[in-house]
């Protein structure tokens, strides 16, 4: 069943990639891929987030989480993989539909809208969505990036990221997550330290996780 899960969703990928391909505009956005390197486990983010058409008014967009701990425990192995086609609505917001790929819950389609607004300073994406399986559950991930000039090459790089998961039926607690970094950017490449604070269940089980990232935007 997995196996089937991750043909789909390798199929979705590619497709959208065939579209990005067929485009014609203006230069495509940069891709950040990050690893953390932290104390008691390596985390890693990629997030993509490219129109696929010739007018911009679809996009697709992808986040990728995972982390797994240094002795490769499965329990310790984390991977979620949300991938979604937008539709832009104007004055910065977007409605969505797609699916996420949890690897404890499997396949969970979503659906939901974005507000999402940038300029080489700052960055503010909210996502509120709704998730159907296995119980319906509202997520909200919430992002923002401060990354003011230092010198003509380097900027100093900051985020403030949360992630918010409780399911419907009761308002009971599933996920939460909150990402701190602080850094310096040259050129493509940005490094600093990093702090992650992840909490699971409706007990809200904690795993703390503090080092150094290096981010690169493909």
């Amino acid at each position: 069943m997995k196996n089937g899960l991750l043909l789909f969703l390798g199929i979705l990928l590619m497709g959208s990639s065939s579209l990005i391909a067929q485009q014609v505009g203006p230069p495509p956005a940069p891709i950040p891929v990050e690893v953390m390197f932290g104390n008691n486990r390596m985390n890693f983010q990629l997030i993509l987030n490219k129109p696929i058409d010739a007018k911009g008014k679809f996009s697709f967009f992808n986040v990728t989480n995972g982390a797994v701990d240094y002795h490769n425990k499965n329990e310790e192995t984390e991977i979620v993989v949300v991938n979604s086609i937008n539709y832009d609505l104007g004055s910065n917001f977007k409605a969505g539909a797609g699916a996420q790929w949890h690897f404890k819950l499997g396949l969970v389609p979503i659906l939901g809208v974005q507000y999402f607004k940038a300029n080489p300073t700052w960055l503010l994406l909210v996502s509120p969505n709704i998730c159907f399986l296995p119980t319906t559950n509202m997520e909200v991930v919430s992002l923002v990036e401060f990354k003011p000039v230092l010198s003509p090459k380097t900027r100093l790089y900051t985020r403030a990221q949360v992630l918010y998961n409780q399911v419907i039926e009761g308002g009971i607690h599933a996920r939460s997550g909150y990402q701190f970094r602080a850094g310096i950017s040259r050129q493509k490449f940005t490094y600093g330290l990093g702090m992650n604070f992840d909490y699971y269940g409706p007990f809200k089980a904690e795993k703390l996780n503090t080092g150094a990232f290096i981010r690169i935007s493909l």
